[in-house]
């Protein structure tokens, strides 16, 4: 679901958490910060290129937010979305990434004419990568030192992982 500005406190949470933005391009985020990203957030739609839209995840039965996922289709073709996701880490472990990562995958295939979804992570980021090849995308290669973390002072390398709509329709 889309992000709400009633989220702030849950959102906080995890986005505070420096467990949680160790392996993503963000710093632990302060709460005014918090509550200005989800009024911006309001506005976005799905499909423009190069434009990053946030959704929710949250646990039914709490009515709890518990982390999101980016989507963000490609300025060079709208036809192929880089993901990303957020979560808690009280609910990390327990399979519900799997479960609505294989959601918005499904829809964006199913639904949304997507041709390929690619990730790009951290190669330290073990849990992530133990996901992402649980759900049988492809790692299509290695950046070497590409991006800056600032709270840890150096270079690190990523992995670009890749998922074709023919490929995961024969999972």
């Amino acid at each position: 679901r889309k992000l709400r500005e009633s989220d702030l406190e849950d959102f906080y949470e995890y986005r505070s958490d420096p467990r949680v933005c160790e392996f993503q391009g963000y710093e632990p985020i302060k709460k005014e910060n918090a509550a200005e990203w989800l009024k911006k957030l309001k506005g976005g739609e799905f499909g423009k290129a190069g434009e990053w839209i946030q959704l929710g995840v949250e646990l039914k039965e709490e009515k709890k937010l518990i982390g999101d996922i980016g989507l963000k289709n490609e300025s060079y073709d709208v036809r192929v979305v880089e993901f990303g996701i957020s979560f808690s880490t009280k609910y990390q472990g327990k399979g519900l990434a799997k479960e609505a990562l294989i959601k918005v995958f499904e829809w964006l295939f199913a639904e949304k004419n997507i041709h390929r979804i690619i990730g790009i992570m951290d190669v330290e980021n073990a849990k992530m990568i133990g996901l992402i090849e649980s759900l049988k995308f492809r790692r299509e290669g290695k950046f070497r030192e590409s991006f800056w973390d600032d709270g840890k002072n150096a270079w690190h390398d990523e992995f670009l992982y890749a998922m074709l709509e023919k490929d995961w329709k024969n999972l």
